[in-house]
């Protein structure tokens, strides 16, 4: 998962903060839909940094196992590389995902 990947997903959630905490303040409703005016769609951008997070971790993975038994074409420098950035990458999605429980338990607790 790259960092502008993550940058992107906490603007949005910045904004979606910023609009519930509008909504709270003037009696309006934040908008319904999951995508912004330029037509991203954060389920989606969600679902592939998931997906990115996975696929870096299954890769380091199977580098490991390669290393493990043998293969020859497989170097110990190459495997700690892909296993520190599937940590990083995986460290990341905690984050965001702390910071969308943080952002749901602000929205829950608004006051209609």
């Amino acid at each position: 998962m790259s960092i502008e990947k993550v940058n992107a997903m906490l603007a949005q959630l910045q904004a979606l903060e910023q609009a519930a905490a509008l909504g709270q303040g003037s009696g309006v409703n934040a908008p319904s839909t999951n995508s912004s005016p330029d037509g991203v769609d954060f389920k989606t951008i969600l679902k592939n940094a998931v997906a990115e997070v996975s696929n870096a971790q299954n890769t380091a993975q199977a580098k490991v196992q390669a290393f493990s038994t043998g293969d020859s074409s497989m170097s110990l420098e190459e495997v700690m590389v892909s296993l520190q950035k599937a940590n990083i990458s995986f460290q990341g999605m905690l984050a965001v995902r702390n910071r969308l429980i943080d952002a749901y338990k602000d929205v829950t607790n608004l006051q209609v």
